[in-house]
C-alpha cells in the first residue's frame, strides 16, 4: 500500500495569500508536493498513465473520436480500472520553468508532473482565466477519480463547475467559525467540534446534483461538501489550527 510519504501533491495556487500555510501543512507532514500558479497551468494537457485526456472532448482512444462529456452534471461512471492511477500533467514549456516551486525534484521530467491529489487555494480576485484553469483540473480529477480539495474558493469553483451556485454574503467574514459536522466523512468525523477560520465574501448557496453537504455554520449551509472523492471546504483549513492540519492530513491519506 502506498505511504503518504510516497505521495506527489499538487497545490494551486490561485494567488491566495494562504497557500503558503498549506504548503507547510503539507511539508509538516512530511509529503511531497508541486506548487503550481494557476496561470501557469493554464496551457496544460492532462492525462493518466495509459490514457490520454482533452479537456474540450474527454477521453481520447486511438482510432476512435472522442465525445464532449456533459459535465453540467456529475458524471456517474464507474472508476475503477482508473481508481489510483496518477494525474499526468504536461505542462507548457515557458510556463513551467517561470512559475513553479517545487518540495521535489523528482516529481517533474522534461515538462511532466506526476500527481497523487490535487489541492485548489483560495483567490483574492475574480480572473476568469483563473476560473477557466479551475474548472479543467476539476473535470478531470472527477474523470480519472483524482482526489481533490478545493478551499474557500477552490469549493465554489467546485460546486460552480458541476453545476452548483454561490451567493454573495451580506457582509463578508473574517474570523473563527463553530461548524457543526453533519456526517462523517474522510475528512472528519462527525462527533468532531472543530472551530475553522472563514474569510470569504460568498457561499455555496445550491450544491450540484449528486453532491453531499457534510458540515454546516450559522454562515453557511455547505461548509464541507464532497462527490466521490472530490471534497470543498467554504472555510481554510490551513489558518484552522490542529482542526484544519488534522484535516488537510485525512486528506491526504485517502486512498492510501
Amino acid at each position: 500500500m502506498t505511504q503518504k510519504s510516497e505521495q506527489t501533491i499538487l497545490i494551486v495556487d490561485n494567488f491566495s495569500p494562504y497557500t503558503k500555510d498549506i504548503a507547510n501543512c503539507v511539508t509538516k507532514l512530511g509529503v511531497r508536493f508541486t506548487v503550481k500558479s494557476s496561470h501557469s497551468l493554464a496551457n496544460a494537457n492532462f492525462s493518466n498513465q495509459g490514457t490520454r485526456f482533452d479537456s474540450k472532448f474527454g477521453s481520447i482512444t486511438p482510432g476512435l473520436t472522442a465525445n464532449k462529456p456533459d459535465y453540467s452534471q456529475p458524471l456517474d461512471i464507474s472508476m475503477a480500472d482508473i481508481r489510483n492511477q496518477q494525474f499526468v500533467i504536461d505542462l507548457d514549456g515557458s510556463n513551467s520553468r517561470s512559475s513553479s516551486t517545487s518540495h521535489a525534484d523528482n516529481i517533474q521530467n522534461n515538462g511532466r508532473l506526476f500527481i497523487d491529489k490535487v489541492i485548489l487555494s483560495g483567490r483574492r480576485a475574480n480572473d476568469p482565466k483563473i476560473n477557466a484553469t479551475n474548472s479543467r483540473i476539476i473535470k478531470e480529477c472527477l474523470r480519472l477519480d483524482v482526489p481533490l480539495l478545493g478551499i474557500c474558493y477552490g469549493a465554489e469553483i467546485l460546486a460552480l463547475t458541476l453545476g452548483g451556485t454561490i451567493k454573495r454574503m451580506q457582509r463578508g467574514i473574517q474570523e473563527n467559525v463553530h461548524i457543526t459536522v453533519s456526517k462523517t466523512s474522510p475528512l472528519i468525523s462527525s462527533d468532531a467540534k472543530p472551530i475553522f477560520y472563514e474569510s470569504h465574501k460568498y457561499f455555496v448557496s445550491k450544491l450540484p446534483n449528486g453532491f453531499e453537504s457534510l458540515a454546516s455554520s450559522h454562515y453557511c449551509e455547505h461548509e464541507i461538501f464532497s462527490f466521490k472523492r472530490l471534497f470543498g471546504t467554504q472555510f481554510h483549513p490551513e489558518k484552522s489550527g490542529i482542526d484544519g492540519f488534522n484535516l488537510i492530513s485525512n486528506f491526504i491519506g485517502i486512498g492510501m
